[in-house]
C-alpha cells in the first residue's frame, strides 16, 4: 500500500505555465481580432456618417458635386482615417440625368451619395484587408426651393 501512495503523488509543478504558454496566443489572437473587428464596425459608422452628411449638404442646393466630394472627404479626415488612394465620393442625381450637380436640382430630386473606403486605410494591427473595399450610401431629397409666380394684377 505504501508504494501505491507514493505513486499517486506525481509531482505536477509547472503545468499551469505550461497551459497558459499553449493558451495564451490563442487567446491574443481572438483579442486582436476582436479589436479590429470593432474597428472596422467603427469605419463603417464613420463611413455611414460622412454619406449622410454630403446628402444633406447636396439636398440643401447650395453646394456644387467638387464642394459635397471635398465635404465628405473632410469629414473623413477630421475623424482620423487616412483618405490616401480613395476614390472619390459619388454623387448621382437618380432623377434626373440632366441635372448631375446639386445646384442645378429641382425640388424633390434624388441625389444618392456612395463612398467607397479601402480597408487597408483602417487596419490597426497586423491584419490586412488589401483587396476590399467599404462602402456606405445615402439617399437624399433636394429640397431647392420652387420659384412662386405672383399673379401681375392687384386683387381687391
Amino acid at each position: 500500500m505504501a508504494t501505491r501512495r507514493k505513486h499517486a503523488r506525481v509531482s505536477r509543478r509547472g503545468v499551469a505555465a505550461v497551459e497558459f504558454a499553449i493558451v495564451f496566443p490563442l487567446l491574443m489572437l481572438l483579442a486582436f481580432g476582436l479589436w479590429e473587428y470593432g474597428r472596422l464596425i467603427q469605419v463603417q459608422q464613420i463611413l455611414t456618417n460622412s454619406a449622410r452628411e454630403g446628402g444633406r449638404l447636396a439636398a440643401i442646393g447650395s453646394k456644387s458635386t467638387a464642394e459635397v466630394q471635398a465635404h465628405v472627404r473632410m469629414y473623413l479626415q477630421a475623424q482620423g482615417l487616412n483618405t490616401t488612394g480613395m476614390s472619390d465620393p459619388e454623387v448621382t442625381n437618380l432623377t434626373s440625368d440632366e441635372r448631375p450637380d446639386p445646384r442645378d436640382a429641382e425640388q424633390l430630386d434624388q441625389f444618392l451619395i456612395r463612398v467607397n473606403f479601402p480597408t487597408a486605410n483602417c487596419r490597426w494591427f497586423f491584419f490586412s484587408f488589401t483587396s476590399a473595399t467599404m462602402t456606405a450610401e445615402s439617399i437624399f431629397v433636394s429640397l431647392a426651393d420652387v420659384p412662386v409666380a405672383l399673379p401681375s394684377e392687384e386683387i381687391p
